[in-house]
């Protein structure tokens, strides 16, 4: 079953000035424990909501909200089959508000991202890489804007329904990857930055701007982590999920063996940019490895 964690009311009261106590901390203004899960594995997570009944105060960092994962494999008996099959829970989405938000340095905003102008002569040289017409190069380059230093070793993926593509930034933050122009579209492309699962970025772009962009992030957007505290339950979650680009049902995905796919989890406008008919609880797209 996916299942969706929410922080239903941020706290008010700051974490440092709660008293401390050998699980985290005790907050005055409502009585409860608020337990430090920041160090805890998504399993451990998971098994602590199932032991309060689904509900519990903690504080998670923000980086452990808004993304899903595989808790621990559960076997199911299937009377047809005497051996039975493996089903993994996965896609665990932590959803958490962002009010009240506290930083260690910084505050969180939106990544400034700003695009150069396209240069001929680079445009002609990409297209001498292409392998054949039927071929697209996206570019760009990453950098520091506080530092002006460019960032290397960053896992760059264009994302479709159907494949990904994927690729690292080199020693000077450029990156670049040939795509078959028909997964391309006018509007609603789908480029991913990976900062070590942390403050991972998606933007929405158009066929222009997957060429020789240059996106800039401040420090605080990539290297920080903020603290959210708070009452958090789950729910079920019942979201659009594909498979190498065909819809499948979730218990069709669990006799598969999640463990053998790749995965993201979008919600919001770039879940409806990948597929119209998302469902209001996102979309979760799984590749063969």
């Amino acid at each position: 079953m996916m299942n969706i964690i929410q922080i239903e009311t941020p706290c008010e009261e700051k974490w440092d000035n709660m008293q401390n106590i050998p699980e985290g901390k005790f907050c005055d203004l409502c009585s409860k424990k608020v337990l430090d899960l920041t160090e805890k594995t998504d399993d451990e997570i998971s098994q602590l909501l199932d032991a309060s009944n689904g509900k519990i105060c903690g504080k998670i960092f923000r980086h452990q909200s808004n993304r899903h994962f595989v808790s621990s494999e559960k076997t199911i008996s299937n009377q047809e089959n005497k051996k039975g099959y493996s089903r993994l829970v996965a896609g665990l989405a932590i959803a958490a508000s962002l009010t009240g938000i506290q930083t260690y340095a910084g505050t969180f905003e939106k990544p400034l991202i700003q695009i150069s102008e396209n240069n001929d002569s680079r445009e002609k040289d990409l297209d001498k890489e292409k392998i054949s017409d039927n071929d697209f190069i996206i570019s760009g380059k990453l950098i520091n804007s506080d530092t002006k230093k460019p960032l290397p070793n960053v896992e760059v993926t264009f994302i479709t329904v159907e494949k990904i593509f994927k690729v690292k930034t080199d020693q000077d933050g450029t990156y670049k990857m040939i795509v078959p122009d028909f997964h391309i579209r006018k509007n609603n492309n789908i480029l991913h930055f990976d900062f070590g699962g942390y403050n991972d970025k998606d933007y929405i772009l158009t066929k222009d701007e997957l060429k020789n962009k240059e996106f800039s992030f401040e420090s605080s957007e990539i290297g920080e982590l903020a603290i959210i505290t708070g009452g958090i339950s789950s729910r079920k979650l019942e979201p659009t999920i594909f498979l190498d680009g065909n819809e499948i049902e979730e218990e069709e995905l669990y006799k598969l063996g999640i463990e053998n796919y790749k995965s993201f989890h979008f919600s919001g406008k770039t879940a409806q940019a990948l597929y119209k008919d998302v469902s209001k609880d996102g979309l979760y797209l799984f590749y063969s490895k």
